[in-house]
């Protein structure tokens, strides 16, 4: 019933929304920011983000399939940061940093729940449970609505800031937010009974592993939309720790079973070091980590090269790091499909979900 193994779940999938947490009790012991959000780009958000090269670009048969969507427009997503941020929509009253920090905001909302049903999905896939059971049928509207409901409600209540700018919202009526509780306590009751009612099934045991990880899930949004309100960028910083761990765990999966058979000329680095070992583990996220701090390396570059424009550091590293983030969100929306049998059957499912 597990995707990896019960020690790698428990570690990447369950245990890593302990990350939220920590990052929770140093904000509230006032740890600065800038240092909690760089503890996390060096633990999971930073290797998390350039993870995706890895399948993206150093797997040839990727560039022959998704050839505009993993060149052009990253390009494109690199050029409308580049000038939102020079002040390319002032004239039509568009704040720039307002926009690009909204932005983030509400795609990585949806960038890390999709993250958080994908996994769903293998498990569903795994347990052998039948796809038509109703109780595995209300796991994705349970996950959607709790998370829709964290987000909503910070919305409502505040503050509603990430990075020091004020992102675009709409501040919803109390009537809906409360009103969400509704349908929400609704399926979950209707669940849990459904779930009492199957437990003598042979998929039974599953069934509670994946509720687990939907409890896992909610809390990974709770803690930063809820409990982290005087910080905006330790929230951020403490939902990209949670998921930069799960996407680790879940590409470095997909790396062990797509080259399972050996090394295969048209992705010789990643498929060499994805063989089996903790040598080559190692090595595989000492490049990870060598990407990102060349990422950092040429962000320094650039800020003392200072073309004209005189951007300082603090502008260059915007721009490129909020160029990355949402190459890294739009990529990841392209190349994991579940229902293309190839992608599939690399993360343990032989069929389309």
């Amino acid at each position: 019933m597990w995707i990896i193994s019960p020690v790698k779940d428990g570690l990447f999938f369950f245990g890593s929304t302990l990350a939220v947490f920590v990052v929770w009790a140093a904000s509230a012991a006032g740890v600065n920011p800038f240092f909690i959000l760089a503890g996390v780009a060096v633990a999971s958000n930073g290797p998390h983000l350039v993870s995706t090269w890895t399948r993206a670009y150093f797997d040839r048969r990727e560039w022959k399939e998704h050839p505009i969507a993993i060149f052009v427009v990253p390009a494109l997503i690199v050029a409308a940061v580049a000038a939102i941020t020079r002040g390319a929509l002032a004239g039509f009253g568009v704040n720039g940093p307002r926009l690009l920090s909204s932005a983030i905001l509400y795609w990585a909302t949806w960038h890390f729940v999709a993250q958080n049903w994908g996994i769903l999905r293998i498990y569903q896939r795994k347990s052998g449970e039948p796809l038509t059971s109703v109780a595995l049928r209300l796991e994705k509207p349970i996950l959607l609505l709790v998370v829709a409901w964290t987000l909503l409600r910070r919305v409502y209540t505040g503050p509603r800031v990430l990075f020091g700018n004020e992102v675009y919202f709409w501040v919803p009526p109390n009537a809906l937010v409360l009103g969400l509780l509704a349908p929400i306590g609704i399926l979950v009751t209707t669940f849990v009974a459904l779930r009492l009612k199957d437990r003598q099934q042979p998929w039974a045991r599953a069934a509670w592993l994946r509720a687990a990880f939907v409890c896992c899930a909610f809390l990974g949004f709770f803690v930063p939309f809820q409990l982290i309100t005087s910080d905006d960028t330790s929230a951020f910083a403490a939902a990209a720790a949670w998921h930069g761990f799960q996407y680790l765990g879940i590409m470095r999966f997909y790396h062990r079973t797509t080259w399972r058979s050996g090394v295969e000329p048209s992705a010789k680095l990643i498929s060499w070091l994805s063989q089996p070992g903790w040598g080559r583990a190692l090595l595989y996220m000492a490049l990870l980590w060598g990407l990102a701090g060349g990422v950092y390396g040429v962000i320094f570059a650039l800020a003392t090269l200072s073309p004209a424009g005189g951007w300082d550091l603090n502008t260059w590293m915007g721009v490129v790091w909020i160029s990355l983030t949402l190459s890294h969100y739009w990529l990841d929306g392209v190349i994991w499909k579940l229902r293309k049998p190839h992608v599939a059957a690399r993360v343990g499912i032989a069929q389309p979900a």
